[in-house]
């Protein structure tokens, strides 16, 4: 299997627009088959044009909660629903553009593309037209200008769809060639749309649907393409992709049988780039600490670092281990001196500081007078001291140039950049459907989803997958007949059977150690000292980074549910469903090399026969089977004056696989099983008020994975987080006039570990005790203390006795607002609006730094008339400075510089 995959041609937005104009003439082109039918011809969406051209009140039926098809407002739970419309008039082209419009979604970042969701705080599954979605990561960005609708779903999925995660899901509905009231375009229609903006962004998209004919059978298709080559917020950072997606319908294909398929191909190229260096004084004023390391570990000169370069020039003491590496050190929790009892962090100060500097930079200063400024100078009458790692000597890697460390101001469109990561994405789905009549309906879904990615970091990280998912659903929906019911009795029943097949293989090697750069030097690119081999540009031990992780997993899922959908004397209605699901899991680590060998883990000896130089971990595989029960029950009440309360209680299960697909072999031989178990709890109310033209959703919630009890949690790596959710939420959407729109968003929720569970936090040099070396004639800082650490990265483990004051899984702001509003001035003309309130957010569990508050404004204004759109969306145009966390809640110094102000322009064509 080759690991290179297409790049995306470079192009300016000329080329862009040409080529996608080029794709559109050559669809208009076709000559569609003869269409016959007797259907009234209708819009793709089933827009109600007079009353609320937005959708925004969503009342059109939908089974992406549920299974069954209910209006949204019906629905006994928490669901946000954003149409095409919206999508377009917003300017919402990712999922992290979705903090907007939803209450709940908040996803942190890396630049590049934003591929997966955060819903209630923690990581959400992703659907395509009610199939699941591998996890994108952040390897490509799930792209939703191509959508017809998305639907936000609050809490684990019905019990017919599958395992899934307990915090919700985003369900994808693609442009199709059939609207829901069953009919199709009588004539070809669609649009072409160049889109340019701030930071060199350029994109260039269309859509064309019509009918499609097949001897007397009817039909439909949608096809949509765009093409992208951009700049961003972040310098170096560039974002190329093409997509192109089609589906297409056709009735009666077999028997009375209607044939929906279709597909999308992806191709994404980008790169990753934090801000590094990410203190206090960074995040409030702006001041980033400059300088290299003092250390050149490329001894060879060949421009990067490799792994024996990074082991002779920044040594370890003692037996090199996990916490004792060249550029990663792990320290203790600091105790009061002479004594075992614990200091207290302090966020701001940290940890009681330790005179001295360490004494492997004191030596190599002696050892080299060449370094000759005044800091350096001082420095070596200074004794030796400051903070010491658990092995009992810090590297000489570690630490900063005396002689060009200084502070800054930052710029925040630079960070510590990845050199490129790109991805082919592609699915396809295949589906029989017999609906005739809503009272009986079966369903055969057949679903492929594929991802194959690399990335190249020079901060060592490289990184290779595959992966690849098919999966096959029948669901068969039967009312039972009025005449065998009471009159006060109406039943609605589902039954589902599916069985899915997860693959994935990734092979990756090296560390991020992003601090070595600093960011403001030049023009911000990687310097020779601090850019790195990795196993994809050089796999040698001699002169590059072996791989240090070669897995490959595979685990077929097999589940069978049922769901009734229940109305008593017209007014109450009761959900209740369960399923069943069996799994079967294998994973194996491939031999792979380990500089951590010891004699609980042995490693093989160096074999000219098989090419391993160095020291290689043997090949293991686990292998299991598993299984678990979900269940859910739904109670609603219409009550007068439009109210309906809900509440809903259920349990779900979900096989614990990583972010990358992979079920790692720990979560395969877990005693407890590699199928994870969560329940929610949900009570709310939604009203449809003053002539269905007020939307209200409010609810209440508690969530949490319930399967885990050992503190050293043996399925730690996989991507579903054993926490517990608690929040309240509340959503209004206004639309008084078709000309005017209004909507309005709070929520409130905070995210806990279920307990005490093991964690080592990373901390600066000041946090941990190191201090700044002071001029001794005028007090000034010759050499800050974070200089003593930013060559490499460290942690802090986190004692068993305090971990029950840090359960709180930061990431996420505790309280979210969100405000929209549009009005059609004109018939051509009109405004939009939309505001946007984050809480404070700490960074790490021990709050390492605080991220504060961020206000958002947001604007835009259309003109439209005779098929041609002309859209203007203003962001973030207070210019606010802000941040967000890295994932995770264990890593500080690295954060997501967000944009400042901008704005992008685009222009669009409507044909019929």
């Amino acid at each position: 299997m080759s690991n290179e995959f297409p790049r995306s041609p470079s192009s300016s937005i000329r080329h862009a627009v040409a080529t996608a104009l080029a794709m559109a003439a050559a669809v208009f082109a076709y000559e569609p088959l003869a269409f016959s039918a007797e259907e009234d011809v209708t819009q793709l969406s089933d827009i109600e044009v007079t009353q609320d051209p937005l959708r925004a009140l969503s009342q059109e039926p939908s089974a992406s909660s549920f299974g069954f098809s209910k209006p949204l407002l019906e629905t006994p739970r928490t669901v946000s629903f954003v149409s095409e419309e919206q999508i377009a008039l917003l300017g919402i082209a990712s999922v992290d553009d979705l903090t907007r419009v939803v209450p709940g979604v908040y996803t942190n970042r890396r630049w590049g593309y934003q591929g997966g969701v955060d819903i209630r705080g923690t990581s959400a599954d992703i659907y395509f037209r009610g199939m699941k979605r591998l996890q994108l990561q952040g390897h490509a960005r799930t792209s939703l200008s191509g959508m017809d609708g998305i639907e936000i779903v609050k809490g684990p999925p019905s019990p017919i769809y599958g395992m899934g995660r307990i915090g919700g899901y985003m369900n994808l509905t693609p442009k199709a060639g059939r609207a829901k009231t069953g009919a199709y375009l009588q004539d070809a229609q669609g649009f072409v749309e160049v889109i340019s903006g701030s930071w060199d962004h350029a994109e260039a998209s269309f859509g064309i649907g019509g009918p499609l004919g097949l001897k007397d059978k009817s039909g439909g298709y949608y096809l949509y393409g765009l093409i992208e080559d951009s700049g961003s917020w972040v310098e170096p950072v560039n974002v190329k992709q093409k997509i192109l997606q089609g589906a297409s319908s056709i009735d009666h294909f077999i028997g009375p049988f209607r044939l929906e398929f279709g597909g999308q191909y992806q191709n994404s190229n980008t790169a990753g780039a934090y801000m590094n260096r990410a203190t206090q004084a960074l995040i409030d004023h702006g001041t980033y600490v400059t300088g290299t390391p003092l250390v050149n570990l490329d001894s060879n000169g060949d421009g990067e670092i490799g792994f024996r370069e990074t082991h002779l020039n920044s040594p370890v003491r003692g037996n090199v281990i996990a916490g004792n590496q060249p550029l990663s050190q792990r320290f203790n929790w600091p105790t009061i001196a002479g004594t075992t009892t614990l200091q207290t962090f302090d966020g701001t100060d940290g940890f009681d500081k330790v005179p001295g500097i360490p004494v492997t930079m004191l030596n190599y200063l002696i050892a080299h007078p060449e370094i000759n400024c005044p800091a350096a100078n001082y420095m070596r009458t200074l004794p030796a001291g400051g903070p010491l790692p658990i092995s009992g000597q810090l590297p000489v890697g570690f630490v900063l140039n005396p002689c060009n460390v200084g502070t800054t101001q930052v710029n925040p469109r630079r960070g510590a950049y990845e050199k490129e990561q790109d991805a082919q994405v592609s699915l396809a789905f295949l589906d029989l459907v017999y609906d005739p009549t809503p009272d009986f309906t079966v369903k055969n879904q057949m679903f492929y989803d594929r991802l194959e990615t690399w990335k190249n970091s020079q901060l060592p990280y490289g990184e290779t997958q595959s992966i690849w998912a098919l999966e096959d659903k029948i669901t068969v929906t039967k009312r039972i007949p009025a005449d065998v019911l009471p009159k006060w009795l109406s039943i609605n029943s589902l039954a589902s059977i599916n069985h899915r097949i997860t693959s994935a293989w990734i092979g990756s090697g090296g560390g991020d150690f992003d601090f070595r750069n600093d960011v403001m030097a030049g023009d911000g690119h990687l310097i020779a000292n601090a850019s790195f081999w990795n196993n994809r540009e050089d796999a040698s031990y001699a002169t590059g980074a072996p791989r240090t992780s070669d897995l490959e997993s595979k685990y077929t899922e097999t589940g069978v549910g049922v769901l009734f959908d229940v109305d008593l004397f017209r007014k109450t209605n009761l959900i209740m469903g369960a399923r069943f699901d069996w799994a079967h899991a294998e994973a194996t680590d491939r031999a792979r090399f380990s500089e951590t060998c010891t004699a609980a883990s042995p490693c093989l000896s160096a074999s000219a026969a098989t090419g391993l130089v160095g020291m290689y971990l043997p090949a293991a595989t686990s292998e299991g089977s598993d299984k678990g029960p979900s269940w859910s029950v739904s109670l609603s009440q219409q009550l007068p004056f439009g109210l309906r309360p809900y509440f809903t209680i259920g349990k779900a299960s979900i096989v614990l696989d990583g972010a990358n697909n992979t079920l790692d072999r720990s979560t395969v031989d877990a005693p407890g099983g590699f199928i994870g178990q969560a329940k929610i709890k949900e009570v709310g109310v939604k009203a449809s008020l003053f002539g269905d033209k007020v939307l209200v959703t409010t609810a209440g919630f508690d969530q949490v994975r319930t399967d885990v009890s050992n503190p050293l949690d043996p399925t730690a790596a996989a991507d579903v987080t054993s926490t517990k959710t608690r929040g309240v939420e509340a959503e209004i959407k206004w639309v008084p006039t078709r000309d005017l729109f209004f909507s309005a968003y709070g929520v409130h929720q905070t995210v806990e570990y279920i307990f005490a569970t093991t964690a080592n936090i990373e901390m600066t040099g000041r946090q941990l005790g190191f201090q700044d070396v002071l001029d001794p004639a005028t007090g000034a800082v010759l050499y800050p203390a974070e200089a003593f650490v930013y060559g490499g990265r460290l942690q802090v483990v986190l004692p068993a006795a305090l971990r029950s004051q840090y359960l709180k899984k930061n990431g996420n702001p505790v309280t979210q607002l969100g405000l929209n509003a549009s009005y059609q001035i004109t018939r051509r003309f009109g405004l939009n609006i939309g505001a946007n309130r984050f809480s404070s957010i700490p960074v790490t569990r021990i709050g390492t730094m605080q991220i504060p508050a961020a206000k958002l404004l947001n604007i835009g204004a259309t003109w439209e008339g005779n098929g041609w759109k002309l859209q203007f969306n203003g962001n973030n145009i207070l210019d606010e400075r802000y941040y967000r966390p890295r994932n995770g809640d264990t890593v500080a110094g690295l954060v997501s510089s967000m944009p400042g102000r901008g704005w992008t322009l685009g222009l669009k064509h409507d044909f019929k």
